[in-house]
């Protein structure tokens, strides 16, 4: 078995659901009002909280335990680098005139930003199992793991691609770049089966680094947004949505 083959294949999956997701903003009318706007954004909350604890920081903690690290330590250290790259390009998008919402881009890097250790956790499932050829349940696990980070990267490439297309983007434009937020995940999901152990120490950084991401984002920049005006009831109706969705994949599929 070939785990660096069985790594692109699987993220070749999970990218190609997050596609699926994206195509999503074809379907939804681009005159779309505050509340339906102020619902995306809600919704994309709702996915990044829920992403935030059950796909990366659970998932970091239970990696450092492994490794015999101090989980707490290393996850809160993560955490704190990831809220300070986000601050810092919180202020250098600040300066820069964009043609879309700051809050948006926001979101497009910090979804990007999950999808990484995604894509690497996946390397690292298949290339254990081609360590242990004599182990099939490795395998199984490693199937299953990619299964559960396909389905849920579907509501992730429509978290993404409808508030790009609410805020001016062609339809084509938010598509592709809602596609595109998960072409990191073949890339280190690749390099992580070819590095191996080495990547595994790293993991509840990279898993806490991306959480930390996520909710400065949500927190900073989508809460406010969606809540604004009057619409903050679809805002927060959205955000309810999102999570729930996100929480019962992540737990029906971990």
């Amino acid at each position: 078995m070939d785990g660096i083959l069985w790594t692109f294949l699987g993220t070749l999956l999970t990218f190609s659901v997050t596609t699926l997701g994206a195509s999503g903003v074809f379907f939804v009318k681009g005159d779309a009002g505050g509340k339906i706007q102020s619902g995306f954004l809600g919704f994309a909350g709702g996915v990044m909280i829920a992403a935030s604890v059950w796909s990366l920081l659970l998932p970091g903690i239970e990696f450092a335990e492994e490794n015999g690290q101090i989980s707490w330590l290393v996850i809160t250290g993560g955490f704190l680098l990831g809220v300070i790259l986000l601050l810092a390009a919180d202020h250098l998008i600040g300066r820069r005139q964009l043609r879309i919402k700051k809050n948006t881009a926001m979101l497009v890097a910090a979804i990007t930003a999950h999808n990484i250790p995604e894509g690497m956790a996946i390397g690292l499932a298949f290339a254990l199992a081609a360590q242990n050829p004599g182990e099939p349940a490795l395998l199984s696990g490693a199937i299953a793991l990619t299964v559960g980070i396909a389905i849920q990267n579907f509501p992730e490439g429509t978290a993404i691609a409808l508030p790009l297309s609410q805020d001016g983007c062609s339809k084509r434009k938010a598509f592709f770049i809602g596609s595109m937020s998960a072409v990191v995940e073949p890339v280190f999901g690749v390099a992580a089966a070819a590095l191996g152990n080495a990547v595994r120490i790293g993991m509840p950084w990279f898993l806490s680094f991306a959480a930390g991401a996520m909710i400065y984002v949500v927190v900073q920049e989508l809460i406010p947004e969606a809540s604004a005006g009057e619409e903050e009831k679809s805002g927060t109706l959205g955000f309810v949505v999102g999570f729930l969705v996100m929480m019962i994949l992540d737990v029906a599929l971990g």
